[in-house]
């Protein structure tokens, strides 16, 4: 009975969030074919509130045919653009429609967007004459394949709240998706297709992720795999481990993990090794170099894969990322370090119990470098606060977590993660993320104590330096 007060009450909580304003819909056609990197899109926007000061985010590489107002007049329209406006890697460019007063914005309550655009597609996985770099935000055709994240992407048009600093990126979706040269549709929240085309529909928000092209599909329990060629009994494997890390975060953090989780092998379209991930909840893409070692199958074939955090971490975003949506570009590097200590905590189970205690030593050696810049948390406002946003958002931030759970002990820091995850305010509130730290330390002595150490001032990593070689 208490876990269902519990689920109802995050529910409601969810519901009170999106409530302060209306999660907008894309509806439409999308055309797309792999082999030559294009896209041919006729988008609606609709059901978004109403705001004075907004932009409209695009990528670069999509050119605009018009975009009409449908509600309450039918009509195109005007549009200016603003350059300095973009996203993490600056993908976008931003749109907005001057009112008839001057220095005013006109915001139609329903929209249309008729765009296209054409991509490079890269088919030679055998030379390094591939792309230069590759990242989350980037529209990937990559041997026969098509990746496009809803976040940084902006391959649809999304509603930037200048005055609130957020971004809609989570939708509900009405979309019919036509590829001629696929035969694998995604659609991130709905079920993998077989086929040339697909209708997608969904009043339960999702960020908007596509995977398209021609590729298996394997099916387990509590997973999906998306052209990952894993056998049978590396399904089998890899659904076992999805399962103990989502008991463990489902435990951990009071909130049921109930969604089935997609883990799709893309392709890292740059000339550099390795690969990079990254959490469209409830799917994860891992986007691996060629030759292999770098890819999903590795991490469910090495005899280290406990040792290895990225399945952990890329999970531990369903709770900060998604059932903690974020808000702003200060949320966003927050979430990497409370999903990097969620995922240490899991990992910990199976070390001995200096593992935490190495990790960190290590760790400070990195931030005493002089050439590595950074803000403490609470002093941290924006990118040009650090020079270096891996070590931060992964490792400084993840020290500075366990930091604090050595001072006020593993339960009260357990009882913090749950208060920021249940509270309706953003994590980047720093008010409502001081006072959920006071009302779970329970003692206001400690509290300060813990704020002036970890969390402001510029003594941060020789406090933790003090605190961990003792």
């Amino acid at each position: 009975m208490k876990q269902n007060i519990i689920t109802l009450t995050f529910i409601l909580l969810s519901l009170f969030i999106f409530g302060q304003n209306k999660t907008p819909k894309i509806s439409g056609t999308v055309k797309i074919s792999v082999e030559n990197g294009t896209l041919d899109c006729d988008i609606t926007l609709s059901d978004y509130s109403q705001m004075s000061n907004y932009l409209i985010r695009l990528n670069k590489g999509l050119n605009i045919l018009n975009i009409q107002s449908l509600e309450p007049n039918k009509f195109l329209l005007v549009y200016e653009r603003e350059f300095s406006d973009s996203l993490q890697t600056d993908e976008t460019i931003s749109y907005y429609f001057p009112a008839s007063e001057k220095g005013q914005k006109f915001l139609p309550s329903k929209m249309r967007f008729k765009y296209v655009g054409k991509f490079p597609v890269i088919n030679d996985t055998i030379s390094e004459n591939y792309q230069r770099t590759d990242w989350r935000g980037n529209i990937a055709f990559k041997n026969g394949l098509l990746r496009m994240d809803g976040l940084q992407s902006a391959w649809f048009p999304t509603i930037y709240d200048v005055q609130n600093n957020f971004q809609f990126d989570i939708l509900k979706y009405d979309l019919k998706i036509i590829c001629e040269d696929c035969e694998q549709i995604y659609f991130n929240g709905s079920v993998p297709v077989n086929g040339k085309n697909a209708h997608f529909v969904s009043e339960s928000p999702k960020e908007p992720y596509l995977f398209v092209g021609n590729y298996k599909i394997q099916d387990a329990k509590n997973i999906t795999l998306l052209n990952a060629d894993f056998t049978e009994q590396e399904v089998s494997e890899f659904n076992e481990i999805n399962s103990k890390i989502i008991d463990f975060l489902s435990s951990y953090t009071n909130i049921p993990y109930k969604e089935k989780v997609y883990w799709i092998q893309a392709y890292n379209s740059s000339i550099e090794k390795g690969n990079f991930t990254f959490a469209s909840n409830s799917t994860f893409t891992i986007c691996g170099s060629i030759p292999p070692n770098h890819d999903l199958i590795s991490y469910v074939n090495s005899a280290k894969l406990k040792l290895q955090s990225m399945v952990p971490h890329e999970i531990s975003h369903y709770y900060f990322g998604n059932s903690k949506n974020c808000n702003n570009d200060l949320e966003v590097i927050l979430n990497e370090g409370f999903a990097q200590f969620l995922a240490f905590k899991y990992l910990s189970q199976f070390e001995d119990e200096d593992y935490i205690k190495e990790g960190i030593l290590e760790s400070l050696d990195w931030f005493e470098e002089p050439n590595f810049k950074y803000k403490a948390v609470l002093e941290f406002n924006n990118s040009e606060n650090t020079n270096d946003r891996q070590t931060y958002a992964y490792d400084y931030q993840t020290s500075i977590l366990f930091s604090i759970e050595k001072e006020i002990g593993v339960e009260k820091m357990q009882n913090w993660i749950r208060l920021l995850l249940h509270g309706v305010d953003p994590i980047s509130d720093k008010t409502f993320f001081k006072n959920t730290l006071k009302k779970a330390t329970n003692n206001e002595k400690k509290f300060n104590e813990v704020v002036n150490k970890y969390l402001t001032g510029e003594m941060t990593v020789e406090n933790m330096r003090l605190l961990w070689e003792n």
